[in-house]
């Protein structure tokens, strides 16, 4: 799991380096040679829906997702823990509806090239199953870490977030 953790962390950086780099290049080309890039808008788009959905799968990992952990804290610990094991069983239901489908739509879309870089647009769009998949496996990873937990009498905690 810290191999997987780093991995979609280290991506997602690297993509936002990227993102960082393009965007720059966009502006020189822009204001300081006066001959606008035409690849840099959609690549600065493209590296945009990497970081988001590799930080996405990133942050299911350490659970810094959205959620109600005062709502969850509430209950007793079997409850607690059951209440867990729901939400993340509807969002391994959530990851594989995205990649069932968002897989279905990037080969769909595989000979399609992009308006101006002229890569397939199945490229693209196969980051996203590829971030839905990793987030399954770390909602998998984090049910697993909730049980053991559970079997220790250790307190469940809702969110990673609420440590800061």
């Amino acid at each position: 799991m810290r191999l997987l953790r780093r991995a979609d962390e280290a991506l997602s950086v690297l993509l936002g380096v990227a993102l960082f780099a393009v965007l720059i290049w966009q502006v020189v080309t822009r204001y300081l040679l006066g001959d606008p890039s035409a690849y840099t808008e959609e690549a600065a788009r493209y590296l945009y829906v990497g970081v988001v959905f590799f930080g996405a799968a990133a942050a299911v990992g350490d659970r810094s997702h959205i959620g109600m952990p005062f709502l969850v804290e509430r209950l007793s610990p079997g409850p607690r823990l059951a209440v867990s094991l729901l939400t993340q069983a509807l969002t391994l239901a959530f990851c594989a509806a995205i990649i069932l489908w968002g897989w279905r739509a990037a080969a769909r879309e595989w000979d399609l090239p992009s308006m101006a870089m002229e890569i397939p647009t199945g490229l693209v769009l196969a980051i996203i199953p590829a971030s839905a998949a990793i987030m399954a496996v770390r909602t998998l990873a984090c049910m697993a870490e909730d049980v053991r937990a559970f079997r220790r009498g250790e307190v469940l905690t809702a969110s990673a977030a609420r440590d800061f």
